[in-house]
């Protein structure tokens, strides 16, 4: 049986993003490779969300919901998604006019495969960007247990691929896209890093970015982290040989939450993680001073003492 064609749905989740839905939109529907749908998943917004989404016409389509959050929303387009491939485009973004036709190129003839492009940064000329970031990553692990690779409108995966990793986990509401990512990436697909700045991603006073305080950035990191400990500690193969890159990830992780306020009953969890990667992960772990003072008082009083430990002196 032959492969089906590569068809992409971009899926668009938007909470009273009118001032910016309908030039995003038009940006998707300029596509010198057309999308086969554009699924804006209008989450509850009491602005013309929905209404300016709507005037587009096919192959946009709105689906209404109560506002849940972005994750259910990106969660309730990829249920509904027709296309052999998925983009996540949110509603204040952009896509250069060529950027679905270079990531279908790339995954034609890979299946399976997901692909990354370039990002720029803007913030009111798209043209001109103040930050730009290549897309060169070749393999996930271990540079994701570090750090995102690109914003959600930089990838393009399989849709079924997506769904087998159960899309976008909820209850996360900061950095829900790097954590489904380094799900994706235990799957073992290929990576196809394409040499063109397709996403467009803006800035502005209104955005997630923007207005999310650094103790929930932080609280998001640690959940993350969290969860990347839990399925590498049920992975011997895999904590043997990214355990060093998880360890001081979680433990960045887990340090930076703690200096930001966030209460030590949020990240139990964290913590044991911590513990099980020093107790069973590679051997050179246990033998640095943060993992030896995590294997004598355990990571909560190791934290303290380091943390005294290398706090300037006082005059």
């Amino acid at each position: 049986m032959s492969a089906l064609p590569l068809t992409i749905s971009i899926i668009t989740p938007c909470y009273n993003g009118g001032r910016f839905l309908r030039r995003t939109l038009e940006s998707a529907l300029a596509q010198t490779r057309p999308a086969l749908e554009i699924i804006v998943i209008d989450d509850g917004s009491t602005d013309d969300s929905a209404s300016v989404a709507e005037s587009l016409g096919a192959p946009v389509r709105v689906i209404r919901q109560a506002n849940q959050g972005e994750s259910v929303a990106r969660n309730r387009g990829i249920a509904e998604a027709r296309g052999t491939h998925v983009l996540f485009l949110d509603a204040d973004d952009l896509l250069a006019p060529e950027a679905l036709a270079h990531l279908a190129a790339a995954l034609e003839d890979k299946p399976g495969a997901v692909a990354l492009m370039g990002c720029s940064w803007f913030e009111d000329d798209p043209s001109v960007p103040y930050s730009t970031r290549r897309a060169t990553e070749r393999v996930f692990f271990p540079a994701i247990i570090e750090s995102n690779f690109a914003p959600p409108h930089c990838w393009l995966s399989p849709l079924d691929l997506v769904r087998r990793v159960g899309g976008f986990y909820e209850p996360l509401r900061w950095f829900e896209d790097w954590d489904m990512w380094w799900r994706v990436g235990l799957q073992d697909p290929p990576l196809v890093p394409i040499d063109y700045m397709g996403a467009l991603y803006r800035r502005h006073a209104g955005s997630q970015l923007a207005t999310t305080k650094m103790a929930d950035r932080t609280r998001g990191h640690a959940c993350l982290m969290e969860r990347m400990a839990t399925a590498f500690l049920a992975r011997p193969d895999l904590l043997e040989r990214y355990g060093d890159q998880l360890f001081w990830s979680s433990w960045t992780a887990l340090t930076r939450a703690r200096a930001r306020g966030v209460a030590w009953d949020e990240l139990t969890g964290l913590a044991a993680g911590v513990r099980d990667i020093v107790r069973r992960g590679p051997r050179g772990i246990r033998q640095t001073r943060v993992g030896l003072a995590i294997s004598l008082v355990g990571p909560k009083l190791a934290a303290t003492l380091l943390q005294l430990v290398s706090a300037p002196p006082t005059d």
